[in-house]
């Protein structure tokens, strides 16, 4: 159903690392991940010159030089992404990809809602692309954006469902104030609220996230429900390099209950599936190859992806709702 990563997009991925993985006010740069989702979609390589050529002009130029008092690097402190991506440039030299991978993950694993789970998402896509500068780069971002969520719990109180909606009415009322996703979540775990909805359920498994994520996204169109859904995609793609599933699940629905509770517009997920909807993956394919939108690109080619393991038809919906508000513009 995918189509190859050819040598296009991987030199266009070459390219595009000469610039830093945050721009403007804060913001992902999401070229390398966006340039393999289209080529997995189809994309002629002129359409991915298209879409180089049309993000680049934003981006800034990658932050090289490491300042004195940030020598040795330290999670959660954006000064230090130069130190960490030469740090971890020459540890994969020196190691490769699979030893650096299985002995850092475990420790970036906690902070996984770095950057709105964008460290995540970009490393997840460097696997893919199998580049090795990229995957240092990405290592290198999501360590220095890491985002602690207080000590991971569990809990036989409640189901993953439940939690949800305990989530819902414990912050309904609540007013954020002005920031980006990465703020309204350190809002909420330091909200008097959020460790009685904290903890994970014992019970949980993989097919509650992706029924739950996706349900959520698709009733709401929240922008940071939809991370939830690529989020969790990425999550699945870098769990061979992590000793334990259950703890990675769990670090993954921790953070994303604290995303889920910042989010602008959070209606409980209406429990019917989609039904009727059969799978036009060569018509959506050929849309998103046309898209400047990055995070339509994403989705579509996540939930292409996660529909081929999970089979739910929200994931389908979601691709038309994406798509159908480009047909509308």
């Amino acid at each position: 159903m995918h189509a190859p990563i050819h040598a296009e997009c991987l030199a266009l991925i070459d390219k595009g690392l000469q610039f830093d993985p945050i721009y403007g006010p804060e913001l992902s740069n999401h070229l390398p991940m966006a340039l393999v989702a289209l080529a997995r979609c189809g994309a002629s390589p002129l359409q991915l010159q298209h879409f180089y050529q049309a993000y680049t002009p934003n981006l800034r130029p990658i932050r090289q030089t490491i300042p004195p008092r940030h020598a040795t690097p330290a999670l959660a402190d954006r000064d230090s992404f130069p130190a960490f991506h030469q740090q971890f440039r020459q540890q994969i030299a020196l190691q490769g990809t699979d030893t650096v991978l299985r002995e850092w993950l475990p420790v970036l694993l906690p902070g996984l809602a770095a950057s709105a789970f964008h460290g995540l998402i970009r490393l997840s896509y460097a696997l893919e692309a199998d580049n090795h500068d990229e995957i240092a780069l990405s290592l290198a971002y999501w360590a220095s954006e890491y985002q602690a969520l207080g000590e991971l719990h569990f809990t036989d109180q409640y189901q993953a469902e439940t939690q949800l909606e305990q989530a819902c009415e414990a912050f309904r009322d609540y007013v954020f104030q002005p920031g980006i996703i990465v703020d309204r979540v350190n809002e909420v775990v330091h909200h008097a609220a959020y460790p009685s909805i904290a903890a994970v359920p014992d019970d949980l498994a993989e097919s509650d996230i992706a029924r739950l994520t996706i349900r959520a996204y698709l009733a709401s169109g929240d922008f940071t429900l939809l991370h939830g859904v690529t989020g969790f995609d990425a999550l699945l793609q870098i769990l061979p390099f992590l000793p334990d599933r259950r703890l990675a699940l769990a670090c993954y629905w921790q953070a994303y209950v604290a995303a889920f509770c910042s989010a602008r517009d959070r209606p409980f997920p209406d429990q019917s599936q989609p039904s009727n909807i059969k799978p036009d993956w060569v018509g959506w394919f050929s849309k998103v190859a046309t898209l400047s939108d990055d995070h339509s690109i994403k989705l579509t080619y996540s939930c292409s992806r996660l529909y081929q393991t999970f089979q739910f038809n929200e994931y389908l919906a979601a691709i038309q709702m994406r798509l159908a508000a480009h047909q509308e513009q």
